[in-house]
Order: structure tokens, then sequence, then C-alpha cells
């Protein structure tokens, strides 16, 4: 166990990011297609920067478009935002010092800001808890490198890496409360997660079991289908695909499809567009309309309990916070 340092604490939220604007959305994509981590473009390190710049420009007004039918930004940052407010409510009263900031991967405000403004402030123990459930080294695994990156040459720190949470009880247990509030008796239950390359499993990324483990424990006993969304470049993806898969439910089976977004905790451009506008839209009307989507977590307290409750479990703070 990491060195347990309770005069000032710093939890950073880690998340992927989203544009402020339409006019933000070629910056992001930059960003995301820069990361080495989750996409290597061809030629190798030196030709990653300009290939990304490539891409962000051929892609950027169809992704902007996107963006501009779920009111023209991400709302990630504010769901966030809301969720670091809750952590410190819950934590602050037995710790007056305790900190919480937030460092998005591939948009303001960043990682390596985020660390640098803490520290500058005193704060010398930091704790990166990531808004990813699940692992994988697309999104944790890349949040992490960044984090690492940011405390290079940071005396006097110590860290704890909060991995994953995608078995914690409290987690699913309010999970399932959402399923078990929201659905109704003749919907079919459909997880869907965003997809990852098959060779990230093949390399020993944990994801995909996780995601299973993660459906198997929330559904309780009811019957349910996994399936995997926001596939993007010519790369083989884990499936089944999100659209073909709740088509097929949809045509064997009566009643609606109840959609939960397993990898995800907060509403953004996965939820609101790829699910409820653009699966909708191409399975039609004779099937869109009979798809509902789980709420997300986005400002509600419960989750920043359990957030607090999973940073004082594993990382050393029990009783301290």
């Amino acid at each position: 166990m990491t060195e347990r340092r309770l005069d000032k604490c710093c939890v950073i939220l880690l998340g992927m990011g989203g544009p402020d604007s339409p006019e933000g959305v070629r910056r992001y994509l930059v960003n995301i297609f820069s990361d080495r981590s989750i996409i290597r473009l061809p030629g190798g390190p030196w030709l990653q920067k300009p290939f990304a710049h490539l891409i962000a420009l051929l892609r950027r007004k169809k992704v902007a478009s996107h963006y501009r039918l779920i009111g023209g930004r991400s709302p990630l940052l504010d769901w966030t935002i809301a969720q670091k407010e809750h952590l410190e409510n819950f934590l602050r009263p037995t710790n007056p010092n305790f900190l919480s900031v937030i460092g998005m991967r591939y948009y303001d405000p960043f990682t390596v800001d985020a660390i640098k403004d803490a520290y500058n402030r005193g704060y010398r123990h930091f704790c990166f808890f990531p808004m990813y459930p699940q692992y994988c080294r697309a999104t944790t695994g890349s949040s992490f490198e960044e984090a690492a990156r940011g405390l290079d040459g940071l005396p006097g720190v110590t860290t704890n890496f909060i991995k994953d949470f995608h078995d914690h009880p409290g987690y699913i247990a309010l999970l399932r409360d959402y399923i078990e509030s929201n659905i109704k008796p003749n919907d079919t239950l459909l997880f869907s997660a965003h997809s990852i390359p098959i060779a990230f499993v093949k390399e020993g990324d944990p994801y995909v079991e996780q995601v299973k483990r993660t459906a198997k424990l929330a559904s309780g006993t009811r019957e349910y289908f996994i399936s995997f969304q926001s596939r993007t470049g010519p790369v083989e993806w884990v499936g089944p695909d999100t659209i073909e898969e709740a088509g097929r439910l949809l045509r064997e089976r009566p009643g609606n499809l109840f959609v939960v977004p397993i990898s995800f905790v907060c509403d953004h451009i996965e939820t609101m567009y790829e699910i409820d506008i653009e699966l909708k839209a191409l399975l039609g009307d004779g099937l869109g309309d009979r798809i509902r989507r789980m709420p997300m977590f986005n400002a509600d307290p419960r989750f920043g309990r359990v957030i607090a409750d999973i940073v004082q479990e594993r990382a050393g703070l029990n009783g301290g916070l």
C-alpha cells in the first residue's frame, strides 16, 4: 500500500473529455488520434501527429454535426464537476484539506495541468479515480500514462491509482437500482459497451471480461444480452455490434428494448447521439421507436457516495477521510 498522506490529499477524477463547442471538435479529434495508446497510425510515432491532423480535418464536420444535435457541446465536464462536488461534500467534513479536481485526457481541463495546479497548492498525495467502471488500456490505461507524465519530476509525491470498479458492491447496487427503477415488464435487457479492437483482448486487456462480469452482477436474475458500440477504423472489433444486435432482438422479441450503456457513468456523445439518435434512426420507425435507454448517473449524489467509498477503501484512507 502506498504511504498514506491525509494532510494534503487530492483525488483527480479522470475522464476522456469532450469539445465545448462545434469549433473545438477538430482539436479534440487531433488529441485522440495522436494517442498511440489507443490507435497506431501508419508511419510510426513521428507521423502519428500529421496523420491525426489529417483525420481530424476529414472528420470534424461530421462529428461537429453530431454534437450540434445534442446541444452543441459535450456535457461530460458538467457531470464530472457535479460528481467532484459531491465527492468533496462527502469527504471534507472529516478532512478540511481534502481536494478533488478533474483531469481530462483529450480536452480541457487536462490531467497534466490539474496535477501541477494541485501540486502548487501544496498537495502531495494524489489518488487517481477513472470515470470508467471497467479497465481498458485505451481509456484508464492511457489516462494513467498521462498522469504519470504529469507527475514526472515532482518531488515528494505519493500516489494511488484506482484501476477499476466494475464489480464494486456499491456501484453494482446503484446500477441495478437504475435498471429496476426504469425497466418495464416486457422489456428485453441489452447492455451496450464501447467496443475495443480484438487485438487488445488477445494481448490480455481485461475490459471485455469485466464488462461481462458487470452485466452478470447488475442484471440479477434477469435474462440479458451484451453488445458493443462506437466502432471506428478498419480493424477487427469486439462484437456483436449494438446496431445489429438491437435489430435482431427487436425482430425476434415482442415489447421494447431497454439499453443500458454499461461502460459509461454519465451522458455524452455515445449515449445521447449514438444510442438516442443514430441507433433509432438506423433501425427505422418500425424498430427504433421500441428502444428505451436507461438514464445515466450524471449528477446523482449516490454515485458521488460510491466514488467516496471506493476512494476510502482502495486508497487506504479508511477512517481518515
